[in-house]
Formats: structure tokens, sequence, C-alpha cells
């Protein structure tokens, strides 16, 4: 491929992006600025634990793009076993099986089912990992709130912050990070069970397409 193929392949993905994230995303993505080979963009997920947040993201495009795959590199602190907060490393199927059909609106979509949808089994950190699924809701939380959490802390998520403390569900140092509540189980905040009735109905309901492939689960199927 030559180059000019390769850029005029990147600007047609880019032209698509402005034209479409808005709408093809439910306006749960934007764009931040645009360099030559890369593009930054803007996650803001409207269900599961991370609504009401703010992560933004970094992808960048090879010259050989589209027949190879993009880099992704994840620039927003997030409780999550496939999102390292330390490398920014994100564990896609889409991307480590890249097909030439996809393109960067693909991308996006991809990046923002794996936020709600995070596959403890196969984690890329330990930071993310949890055995106990129930406190997913409480570090979570904690993570957004720039609190401690397995022994690190980040800066908080402004965005998220703003809607906690307006609805009263911003967490303080006095919380313990890794209590459970009641037995082993464990119980969920009100904000919590919320927000996981929320996402449990988006993922019911969502499954995407990327070129020829569906995908599901977080998972892509071929």
């Amino acid at each position: 491929m030559s180059p000019s193929t390769t850029q005029r392949s990147c600007q047609k993905d880019i032209q698509q992006l402005y034209r479409m994230i808005e709408a093809s995303t439910d306006g749960q993505a934007s764009i931040i600025g645009v360099t030559e080979m890369s593009v930054v963009i803007s996650l803001h997920p409207k269900f599961g634990y991370n609504a009401h947040a703010d992560f933004t993201a970094k992808i960048r495009y090879p010259v050989s793009y589209p027949s190879d795959g993009p880099q992704v590199t994840f620039n927003s602190p997030i409780f999550h076993p496939n999102i390292d907060n330390t490398s920014g490393d994100v564990c896609l199927n889409l991307l480590s099986e890249w097909r030439s059909c996809y393109n960067l609106l693909d991308v996006v979509k991809a990046l923002l089912y794996l936020i709600n949808n995070p596959n403890f089994d196969l984690p890329n950190n330990l930071f993310g990992s949890l055995s106990n699924r129930n406190l997913i809701g409480k570090k979570t939380m904690r993570v957004l709130a720039g609190l401690p959490v397995n022994g690190e802390r980040f800066a908080p998520n402004k965005a998220w912050c703003e809607w906690a403390k307006a609805n009263g569900c911003l967490p303080t140092d006095e919380d313990d990070d890794d209590a459970s509540g009641e037995g082993e189980g464990g119980v969920q905040t009100t904000v919590e069970a919320a927000l996981q009735d929320r996402s449990d109905e988006r993922d019911a309901a969502f499954t995407y397409k990327v070129g020829d492939a569906v995908v599901c689960e977080g998972l892509t199927s071929i």
C-alpha cells in the first residue's frame, strides 16, 4: 500500500468520525483533537458503574493502516481488569484480531463496550483484578473519586465527582476500601444498585456489528 493510499484511508476514517461519532455512540464519545497519525477522543459512558465519568484515549494509526491496526492508549484512571492504569494499555480483541475492514469508529465503539463489560477472567493488570465481583461498584467509585484503592491513588475524575456530589453519593476517605458489608457477598449502596440496573438494561440490548464481526460480551466473534 502506498503512503498516499494510506493517507487517504486515514483521512476517510477521520472524516467518518467527525460525521458519526456522536450519533453512532448515543452521545457517549466525541473528538478532542486530531494529528497526522493519531486522534484523541473523549468517552463519557451513560451506563454501568462508570456512568457520568469522562475518560480520554489516544488512538495512533501506523503508516500501514488500515492493513495494520491502531494502538490505543487509555489516558484516564479507571478500575478495570482490561485497562492498565500504569501503561494505558488496553486489552481488546478488536485490536489483537484486527482486519483491514475495521475502522476508527469501530475502535471507539469497542472501547465503550469494553468499559461497560470488563472481563475479569482475562485481566491485563493486577490493580483491576477482582476475586469478589460484589466489590466492583465500590472500587470503581473510589477510583473515580480519587480515593485509595488496592494501595494506589489516582487523580479524581472531575466529571464524575461533580455528578456524584450533586447526587449526594461522593465516597469519602472514611469509607473502607475493601469493606464488603454484611457477609462475603457484600451489600450494594443505592447508587451502585441503580447503576447496575441501568447497566443490565443496556447490556440486554447492546450488541453492535464491526465489519463482518459481531461484538458481544466483550469478545469478538468472527
